[in-house]
């Protein structure tokens, strides 16, 4: 009687942590839905017509316009269109959908993409943002393509983790590409895929128009190996306030590790400053998920990350 006594008690309180945990879904994070876009480039680079994916409601677009997304979308990615003195391309095959089950998933792929006029390459990674690619992209996106993407969507809950469904394929060569020069040259490095959320309380300074921020909560994950098969509800643990002194903390989780930009209230992009760590109210969420974590047009050609079933862990207080 004791022993049965015993598990009733473990079943329980098992079922009451449950109950103090739950999960919600992100806009369009089933990634069973999605805009296509056939961008026809410029005559000049031979006139193909190519296909890029957003994560949305499921369109289609045969126009070369600039994507917005609808209200209540956070997410852009990095299949986009640019325009380059009149010439006009996109950064396709990096962003796709890809069937899973009855729906689909989403894949992250590393591409080194050929551009005809000037012989230029360039090292597109796989990534989906929350935030907007600031469409078309110009000449100012290929030297600093951070600049052009609006990091980051209001956001003010409280999660415990990052909750996905995931696999990945990542080679363990040393050595990576490089199109910084505009042409592909092997450098020393391990290319991994990357998932991080920033939970951020923003402020806009009225005299000079500059944002700042504080890091709330921080979760980091780096992918250095391949998983073949999928990994289900998965969590990445979202850490609160200042996470210097974790035993398990990276230096590339700390402030400031990319040109995090943002549109102002005067309509101007200006970089997001993190000056330090708090416990203040989260006001805007950035969450990043890519196929590397090398820097701009640094990548091992061929990695991929696949994702699904993006979701919230909130856990009760009481």
């Amino acid at each position: 009687m004791r022993l049965f006594a015993i598990i009733g008690l473990f079943v329980i309180s098992h079922g009451l942590l449950a109950e103090r945990r739950w999960t919600e879904p992100l806009p369009y994070g089933d990634m069973d839905e999605w805009q296509v876009r056939y961008i026809q480039e410029s005559k000049l680079l031979g006139g193909k017509v190519k296909t890029l994916y957003a994560l949305a409601p499921n369109d289609t677009i045969r126009e070369n316009k600039a994507y917005m997304p609808i209200e209540g979308n956070p997410w852009g990615c990095s299949a986009t269109y640019a325009k380059f003195m009149g010439i006009e391309t996109a950064m396709e095959a990096s962003v796709v959908p890809e069937p899973r089950g009855y729906g689909y998933s989403c894949k992250l792929k590393n591409v080194l993409t050929h551009v005809n006029i000037g012989d230029i390459y360039a090292m597109v990674s796989g990534a989906l943002y929350t935030g907007q690619a600031l469409e078309p992209l110009g000449i100012a996106a290929k030297n600093r393509p951070y600049t052009a993407i609006d990091f980051g969507v209001p956001f003010t809950q409280h999660p415990v983790a990052l909750m996905l469904d995931y696999k990945a394929t990542i080679s363990e060569a040393d050595s990576l590409i490089t199109t910084e020069r505009n042409k592909p040259e092997w450098v020393k490095g391990h290319d991994c895929a990357v998932v991080f959320v920033y939970l951020q309380h923003r402020w806009e300074d009225k005299e000079t128009g500059k944002i700042y921020a504080r890091r709330v909560g921080t979760a980091y994950e780096r992918i250095c190996e391949t998983i073949p098969e999928w990994v289900n509800n998965h969590e990445i643990p979202i850490r609160w306030g200042n996470i210097t002194t974790s035993v398990d903390y990276q230096a590339y989780e700390g402030l400031n590790q990319c040109d995090m930009m943002t549109r102002n209230s005067r309509g101007k992009m200006v970089r997001v400053e993190e000056v330090g760590w708090s416990l203040d109210e989260p006001t805007h969420v950035v969450m990043y998920i890519s196929s590397s974590n090398a820097g701009v047009f640094r990548a091992y050609e061929g990695n991929t990350l696949w994702v699904d079933n993006l979701r919230w862990v909130y856990e009760s207080e009481e």
